[in-house]
């Protein structure tokens, strides 16, 4: 598939047409339809492509992108073949994650005993166990992150199908009181 024909599925997919695409990125619907039939030579640039993704909110063109790169092909994966063996299936992140959030859980237990003594800054070994329990809440912080993005990049999701589930979360936080946005929480 080249690069037109995935901008082309990825506004189908949205159920958009050239000219809400052109509202959205502010190009006109010529421009954008030489675009999706590969009319131009090379194809968009990646600004271009970075600000088509934006607007149909959707990553797989820039991917896409990326994965037909020359630069990406030949040199980079060349240098860096560690990277042709990660695993991105979901199940196998999601694992990981559920890992790392058992070893935060552990973390936050040793920091929340630690904070709840009455001076614990002046501790002797507050700052390793500070720093070595936050890195352990960072690392899961981090799987989630990979989780979302590779649900995303697979397809298996959209970024509107977990921004409606933040969404949610953020409405339940609300009704119970809980991290209210800062324009809500006056």
């Amino acid at each position: 598939m080249k690069i037109g024909e995935k901008i082309k599925a990825a506004r189908k997919k949205r159920g958009w047409t050239l000219e809400q695409l052109g509202n959205a990125t502010g190009m006109g619907i010529s421009t954008l339809s030489g675009y999706e039939n590969d009319n131009t030579k090379g194809g968009p640039d990646p600004d271009t492509l970075c600000k088509i993704a934006d607007a149909l909110n959707d990553l797989s063109v820039l991917v896409h992108h990326c994965q037909a790169c020359p630069v990406r092909n030949h040199v980079f994966i060349k240098q860096f073949p560690d990277l042709n063996n990660i695993r991105r299936d979901p199940a196998i992140i999601a694992s990981r994650l559920r890992k790392e959030m058992t070893e935060a859980a552990e973390a936050l237990d040793r920091l929340s005993e630690r904070f709840s003594d009455a001076d614990f800054k002046s501790s002797p070994d507050y700052m390793e166990i500070f720093e070595a329990g936050m890195e352990q809440v960072i690392d899961a912080k981090r799987c989630i992150e990979v989780l979302e993005f590779e649900l995303v990049l697979s397809g298996t999701h959209s970024s509107a199908d977990l921004k409606k589930i933040y969404d949610r979360q953020q409405a339940k936080c609300i009704a119970h009181g809980h991290h209210k946005p800062e324009e809500q929480a006056a």
